[in-house]
């Protein structure tokens, strides 16, 4: 298996933690598969590598009328 800088650099900062760190690191990575799961469970996937923004005002004025292009 070939790893990039990135990931080796990872591996190797993660195996210079001491045991309280390289414990609250998994606890926070199982944490955020735990809620990406539950994201997925409610039907909002949110693909690899990228993050869901939550939208800002929603705009009533807008839904009414179907937006026309040429």
């Amino acid at each position: 298996m070939e790893l990039s800088i990135e990931e080796q650099t990872l591996v190797a900062t993660f195996r210079a933690l001491d045991e309280f760190g390289k414990k609250e690191m998994l606890r926070h990575a199982s944490q955020q598969q735990k809620m990406e799961a539950a994201a997925s469970v409610n039907g909002f996937a949110v693909p690899s590598g990228q993050c869901r923004l939550e939208r800002g005002e929603e705009r009533p004025e807008t839904a009414a009328e179907p937006i026309f292009t040429e």
